[in-house]
């Protein structure tokens, strides 16, 4: 490029720049873009705030400086004050020259190098103003978005915006915080990737070296990286000292890897497997597997599997496959549920599909159950569906809706331990009708409908079938009055009455047969449930009644929109014996259960929730619970609750939280059975979070839930250097299974 073409290439602009107070060479870049704020709103007294770096258009470059010297033939020399930007690179520099064919060139005095999201200050540099390439010395740097800050001999730039550091340290710390950082031989800022990596690291604290390993890697941003997560170590009675070193691997954008390797010096090795792989219709592919050889205190191979695949929720078509298997019944109580099973006795394997209209849905299920715990027999062994056929159909109209559902089903399961009156396999067919006319108005509603209940099974009991077949139908009357008074203040009072006359009459008085339906199916312990058409759950069975639901309820909002309170009575009279019923055995209450539900807003802070049931025709209590729950932030809350059984609490819990200080933080939580002094699961921690690590000492004791006997102690330990890693996640997974209301919290700054 000869002298004349020069000014196409490079704008110039000669400023006269009054002599200012320039940044001393001493500060750092993380220095430089901080800001200190002691207001306590952040953890590290104060936060970033770059400059917006904005990209310039095109490929030219655009200089400034308190004097600029051509030599004729191809150096450009800036002085004073000389800054340079392309793209989205700027360099500023007491003095900077450059060969404008090649773009080579040098920066001297303060030289700073901002990127978006990076900013580095250094002696000296060697730079290309076309590539954005440069070599700084005796540089410090920061990338703002992580909060990663450091020091090097040498910070070499790529143009891709990835920075190769010699020599230096890293920390997340905030300037002027050096609680831990790394030193190592060579760093790699790759931003393109979102991954770093360091070569012969030292793990410093307080710059007193505490550990060393040949290689690290640690994300630069929330990108999904290959390479080893930070180990988990705990301390427990029933496995003994547990390590665990997992490793991912981020084979390709659509599937990945997690190999979990665990160290029990009680029990063994256990080599745990968790990989998913998205379809490009996106489904997802999931597979879960712990494998144990030759557990010490089993004296067995011990393993827990699962594999998932799902179709996309949104689509009109979904369908979605499990598969679970287990060694024995107390491997997720002895070491974890690693593969997320659906129960601790009976497995469950499923297939199944739905397709959706707009006002219709239709699916089929295949399923088998497989009992891995031996104490499990008999009529207590879940049937398998072989397969279930379900459909359903609403039509809302101007004046009737209409509802249509039901099933056909073939059920089978093992006949171990069965008794010679429990069904081995059976088949049924059953469908719920209802059509109703809901009229409403500003003071209540009145809904008249019609009902019907058609039932088909036959059942192999022993060498005999037994075949059994009617229909219900019935008719129903839900009407409801509400009554409001408005205060002054804006707030609303409401006292709303319902009633709902209800009749089902079977044609003939059937033999039941219980295929899926639970054995708690004639519980009505809420307001909803004594309103239901058919309180009982499953498609077995329909039974006769002549009945009247009543229901009082009051509640208050206040002028904000905010619910305040809500206090609901409610109970079933009945209004005749009632002959055909799940047990088989007559049923001639007078009345239901009482049940009373409340909720109340004592303060925009703590709520206090009750429930009560009476035993049946009568006004003794049969089942209640007391909560209070007081919450004033995610980390600071109580919450207490007593249940109780036939006048017998039989389950007190407490939970705690309570931040003692901004770094400081108190968990405990205790289940307890008052009418046996036996505690269920117990757990304390204290969390302790600076401006950039945190840690968590965890003790917990957890019963049995299987057998009930006497549990384990463990003692789990968690220490994160904020931006780099978690060692010893168990400490948080244990306070979420354990401590109600516990979430682990994003790391603050």
């Amino acid at each position: 490029m000869n002298h004349s073409t020069l000014p196409r290439s490079i704008a110039l602009s000669i400023l006269a720049l009054s002599t200012s107070a320039a940044h001393s060479a001493e500060q750092t870049a993380a220095a430089t873009d901080w800001v200190v704020d002691t207001s306590g709103t952040y953890l590290c007294q104060g936060y970033y705030s770059p400059p917006f770096v904005e990209e310039s258009p095109g490929e030219d470059l655009n200089a400034e400086a308190e004097t600029t010297d051509y030599d004729g033939d191809d150096r450009v020399i800036l002085s004073g004050n000389a800054f340079i930007s392309r793209n989205d690179f700027q360099l500023e520099a007491d003095r900077v020259s450059f060969f404008n064919s090649t773009g080579d060139g040098d920066a001297e005095g303060d030289v700073r190098i901002r990127r978006p999201n990076t900013l580095l200050i250094g002696d000296e540099a060697s730079v290309n103003v076309h590539t954005n390439a440069f070599d700084l010395k005796n540089s410090s740097f920061v990338t703002h978005q992580n909060r990663l800050r450091g020091e090097s001999e040498f910070a070499i730039g790529a143009p891709n915006g990835d920075i190769r550091v010699v020599n230096g340290t890293i920390t997340f710390c905030a300037p002027y915080v050096n609680s831990w950082d790394l030193k190592a031989n060579q760093i790699y800022l790759n931003q393109s990737s979102g991954r770093g990596w360091a070569n012969d690291v030292i793990v410093r604290v307080k710059e007193i070296p505490v550990f060393y390993t040949p290689a690290l890697g640690f994300p630069l941003d929330d990108r999904r990286l290959t390479g080893f997560l930070f180990p988990s170590y705990s301390f427990g009675s029933t496995s003994g000292t547990e390590i665990v070193t997992p490793f991912y691997w981020n084979l390709a954008p659509n599937y990945d890897l997690l190999v979990q390797p665990r160290f029990m010096t009680a029990r063994g090795t256990a080599i745990g497997l968790h990989g998913r792989y998205l379809f490009e219709d996106f489904s997802l592919f999931e597979a879960k597997t712990e494998q144990l050889s030759g557990d010490k205190v089993a004296g067995t191979d011990r393993h827990i599997s699962k594999l998932t695949l799902t179709s996309d929720p949104s689509k009109r078509v979904i369908w979605n496959m499990a598969y679970e298997d287990a060694s024995d019944g107390s491997y997720q109580n002895d070491l974890d549920n690693f593969a997320d099973l659906s129960d601790k006795q009976q497995l469950t394997s499923s297939m199944r599909a739905t397709v959706r209209g707009n006002n219709w849905r239709a699916g089929w299920l295949i399923d088998r159950v497989d009992v891995v715990d031996p104490s499990t027999t008999g009529s207590a062994v879940k049937f398998s569906r072989q397969p279930q056929l379900t459909a359903s159909w609403a039509n809302y109209g101007e004046e009737w809706n209409i509802f249509a559902s039901g099933d056909a089903t073939e059920f089978t399961r093992t006949t171990t331990g069965l008794s010679s009156s429990d069904p081995s396999e059976g088949r049924r067919l059953s469908s719920d009708l209802k059509a109703e006319y809901p009229m409403s108005r500003a003071f209540g509603s009145l809904t008249p409908a019609a009902l019907g209940f058609a039932r088909w099974s036959e059942a192999t009991i022993g060498t005999t079938t037994l075949d059994n077949s009617y229909f219900t139908y019935g008719a129903s009357l839900d009407g409801s009055l509400n009554f409001e008074k408005f205060g002054e203040n804006g707030s609303l009072h409401e006292i709303i009455s319902r009633a709902k006359l209800l009749i089902r009459e079977p044609n003939e008085d059937p033999t039941v047969v219980k295929f899926d339906t639970p054995d708690t199916a004639n519980e009505t312990d809420t307001i909803s449930q004594i309103f239901l058409d058919n309180p009982i759950s499953g498609g077995d069975f329909v039974g006769d009644t002549r009945e009247m639901a009543l229901s009082l309820t009051s509640r208050g909002v206040n002028s904000n929109g905010i619910e305040t309170y809500r206090v609901t009575a409610g109970r079933t009279l009945f209004l005749q014996d009632r002959g055909i019923t799940l047990s088989g055995s007559p049923e001639t209450t007078e009345q239901g259960p009482l049940v009373f539900e409340s909720s109340v807003r004592l303060t925009e802070s703590f709520n206090w929730n009750t429930r009560f049931t009476s035993v049946t025709d009568g006004v003794t209590m049969d089942t209640a619970t007391n909560e209070l729950k007081y919450r004033t932030s995610n980390t600071d809350y109580v919450t207490q609750r007593v249940v109780w059984n036939n006048d017998v609490a039989t389950r007190t819990d407490l939970y705690v939280s309570n931040q003692l200080s901004q770094e400081w933080r108190f968990l405990a939580g205790l289940q307890w059975e008052p009418n046996t002094e036996e505690r269920v699961n117990q757990v304390v921690g204290i969390e302790y979070q600076s401006c950039c690590w945190r840690a968590a000492v965890v003790h917990a004791y957890e019963r049995d839930q299987v057998t009930s006997t006497d549990g384990g102690h463990s003692l789990k330990l968690q220490l994160e250097l904020k931006g780099l890693g978690v060692l010893g996640r168990g400490a948080s997974s244990i306070m979420e299974r354990l401590l109600e209301g516990y979430e682990l919290s994003e790391a603050q700054y």
